[in-house]
């Protein structure tokens, strides 16, 4: 029974630890991207800002399965700061990327990926449907995919 309270403890712990860091990479990636992404995301259905914040949730849950396996051996609380330091660490290279790959590539990334909706405008007159996919759009995902294994692989070594 102590194993099963143990675990259960642990569970809860890393899942409160887990949904904290999403809301936290969530509200970063908003801070980053122009307009509201919650209003992108679920009232908009901007196909764009669904694949951004969907590859950044998939990158840092990567981080947190590996968290999770890495910390096994160490005391509740050292795991859950280990975590969320790590994932803290991927929320800012993240978003850093964002930034670094808007500023190496042209015209702007944003206003690319989300068509104006920081400006309140018609998709149809920003230059294309907001239900269509950029190619940046993907590739930035790629990335925030690929940064979550990175540091998550950082984690298991």
């Amino acid at each position: 029974m102590e194993l099963l309270r143990d675990n259960l403890a642990a569970g809860a712990s890393f899942s409160l630890v887990g949904i904290a860091v999403l809301i936290l990479g969530f509200a970063a990636l908003d801070l980053v991207t122009p307009g509201r992404l919650r209003r992108l995301v679920w009232i908009e259905h901007n196909r764009n800002a669904v694949l951004l914040t969907t590859s950044m949730v998939i990158g840092l849950a990567i981080v947190l399965v590996c968290s999770v396996i890495d910390t096994e051996l160490l005391e509740l609380w050292r795991a859950l700061l280990y975590t969320a330091a790590y994932s803290v660490l991927a929320i800012a290279v993240m978003m850093w990327s964002f930034v670094l790959i808007d500023w190496l590539t042209p015209g702007k990334l944003g206003t690319l990926l989300f068509d104006g909706a920081s400006r309140g405008e018609d998709p149809s007159e920003a230059g294309h449907d907001a239900s269509e996919e950029h190619p940046a759009g993907w590739i930035t995902a790629a990335v925030f995919v690929a940064i979550g294994a990175v540091i998550g692989m950082t984690l298991l070594v």
